[in-house]
């Protein structure tokens, strides 16, 4: 139950996570790595 729920509101968040990472990083790959690793560290 628990896991589902961090699923969901990490999906829920995600494309506003992708744009501050890409406004701050100015690649669309380092902001992808970057949400990689927020949720290994999330779940």
């Amino acid at each position: 139950m628990a896991d589902d729920l961090a699923t969901e509101m990490f999906a829920r968040h995600r494309n506003l996570l992708f744009t501050v990472a890409y406004e701050m990083l100015g690649s669309a790959a380092d902001a992808e790595d970057v949400l990689q690793e927020t949720w290994l560290r999330w779940s």
